[in-house]
């Protein structure tokens, strides 16, 4: 008998191992047949916790996202405070990257027509990505589609250095304070808007 038969969050065990095998082939073109062999169980039972792998993936990414928005500094308007909170949403980005892998990003990088994520999840991505864009068009005078451009170029600094530190190329330390400067570098290059 296999630890997914005796018992326990089994919804969760075929979460977790479709997000080793994602982290693994770096790729979401995962199989229901992929998980089963891994856990040891009939891919029919695994239609027992989901629908298919659209309904695994947009479980695990729901999982992963609402891991990252606990720690988003996402308040506050004025130029100096938005620097701060920039900077903090980006080292957060980081640490969380460090931690879990590039799983969101994994998910994220599907295009439209082949997104595994369901309505509600694309919607709350779309919110948080919405309320992103609209403070950085605010404290830097930027139009809609420079501000959506800014942040993921600047998304692509933790990125980078998450990859290097779970590489054990740098370590962590190292890795954030640079993170940190590269942001600060990056916002520093615009003229903050002073708010009234």
């Amino acid at each position: 008998m296999t630890e997914f038969e005796d018992g326990g969050d089994r919804a969760g065990q075929v979460l977790e191992v479709a997000e080793a095998i994602m982290l693994e082939t770096r790729s979401v073109s995962l199989t229901l047949n992929d998980i089963a062999d891994r856990i040891g169980v009939s891919r029919s039972l695994l239609y027992v916790y989901y629908d298919g792998v659209p309904a695994i993936l947009d479980a695990i990414f729901q999982i992963h996202l609402g891991r990252l928005e606990e720690h988003l500094p996402l308040q506050g308007d004025d130029g100096e405070a938005f620097e701060r909170r920039a900077i903090g949403a980006n080292l957060a980005y980081f640490h969380y990257l460090v931690e879990a892998g590039p799983v969101l990003q994994l998910i994220l990088r599907e295009r439209n027509q082949d997104s595994p994520l369901g309505q509600e999840s694309r919607k709350r991505f779309m919110r948080l990505a919405r309320s992103l864009a609209t403070q950085t068009c605010h404290a830097l005078a930027l139009e809609p589609r420079e501000a959506f451009v800014l942040i993921e170029l600047n998304g692509a600094i933790p990125e980078a250095l998450a990859r290097l530190v779970r590489s054990g190329e740098i370590d962590q330390e190292t890795a954030a304070q640079t993170c940190e400067r590269l942001i600060a570098a990056s916002l520093q290059s615009f003229a903050l808007r002073p708010t009234h």
